[in-house]
């Protein structure tokens, strides 16, 4: 049997997104699947159809978050300088775990460290993402004395990878001599509109927004949140710490993320890989909270306007409670464009395959 090590940066869910869709795509047979990811077991396996073996483990922290919108610079580069101060032991370590686990082929999304450890012990690698942390690091924390040689070490560790596979669309990586454009990696959800209102014991003329901001916690403002005749919100759970009725909690719905999705009428997201791809692949217009310093954004914004039905909003509309008309356009908004090819979880599994298939 082959041995595939998959890690998962635990950063949000849009890396799990990207990598399940892969993974999903994934046929070859008497395959072992080993995940390393400190993500919830419980979401990781709503999303990746395949068995695997879970080790919590985390080799990087992507950006530390003041919440779901903002970044933290200082306590990021905090983290990254007291990650870096030992980066050598760290990578020591890293090829001892990895030398135990045997793998014939690496897959992240997009921790480096294990790329370095891989590069050592001649293992391929495959590193998949739309951005990679060594830019992200330098947009927030590049003014910090010490931040080029953390910058150059995680460049340096994402040039060791075999191919650096960038999705469409992705961040330019100019520094990359490694980097593979594929199509867009996203994943189509089952629509089952009448399933899911029944469930939610609703009829015909309510129209369904899911609440989607996520895995890194904000506030709500509950308080000044819109009430619309026959609009009903599908929120994750742990955000109704207030009942109303219009107000669904996720786990009634009893569906997989994408089904829910593509059942619903509108989803309320923000800038994001993963979800401003789904939104384009199921067909469900986007009313996308403004993230104007995350580097992604000048690429993602462009593309979903242009393939998708999507709002830019700002935050503090949303905490003003001032986007009711917002709303009441997008609803009423026709789906007229085809959806784009989207091949890149099928283009991606073959390169894994091709080189489990090369693994002795």
């Amino acid at each position: 049997m082959k041995h595939l090590l998959v890690d998962i940066t635990a950063h949000g869910f849009g890396h799990l997104a990207q990598t399940a869709a892969v993974l999903n795509a994934l046929d070859y047979p008497d395959l072992t699947i080993t995940l390393r990811s400190l993500a919830p077991e419980s979401i990781l396996r709503d999303r990746i159809q395949h068995d695997f073996h879970l080790i919590p483990y985390q080799q990087d922290n992507g950006m530390v978050m003041q919440d779901a919108l903002n970044v933290d610079p200082l306590k990021s580069f905090q983290w990254h300088q007291q990650f870096h101060q030992n980066y050598e032991q760290k990578l020591t370590q890293a090829i001892q775990e990895l030398n135990q686990l045997k793998p014939d082929v690496l897959f992240t999304d997009i921790p480096y460290l294990s790329l370095d450890a891989a590069h050592a012990l001649a293992i391929p690698s495959i590193a998949l993402c739309s951005l990679n942390w060594a830019d992200v690091f330098q947009t927030y924390c590049g003014q910090f004395a010490g931040a080029e040689k953390i910058h150059n070490q995680i460049i340096q560790a994402y040039q060791k990878a075999t191919v650096f596979l960038q999705p469409t669309p992705s961040m330019p990586m100019p520094l990359l001599h490694n980097t593979q454009t594929i199509e867009p990696l996203t994943a189509q959800g089952k629509a089952q509109p009448d399933v899911l209102r029944q469930r939610l014991e609703l009829n015909t003329r309510h129209k369904l927004i899911l609440v989607s901001l996520g895995g890194i916690g904000i506030d709500y403002p509950l308080n000044t949140w819109p009430q619309l005749d026959n609009v009903v919100w599908i929120f994750p759970d742990e955000v109704l710490t207030q009942q109303r009725e219009d107000w669904k909690p996720q786990s009634q719905a009893q569906m997989n993320y994408l089904d829910l999705l593509a059942s619903c009428d509108l989803i309320l997201t923000k800038t994001g890989y993963g979800t401003q791809t789904e939104a384009v692949i199921n067909q469900v217009p986007a009313l996308c909270i403004d993230r104007g310093d995350w580097p992604e954004q000048p690429y993602l914004r462009p593309w979903h306007e242009q393939q998708g039905e999507v709002i830019y909003i700002e935050w503090s509309q949303i905490l003003q409670g001032k986007w009711a008309d917002t709303i009441h356009h997008l609803l009423a908004q026709p789906w007229t464009k085809p959806r784009p090819s989207h091949q890149g979880a099928q283009q991606a599994a073959a390169y894994i395959k091709k080189y489990l298939a090369q693994a002795n």
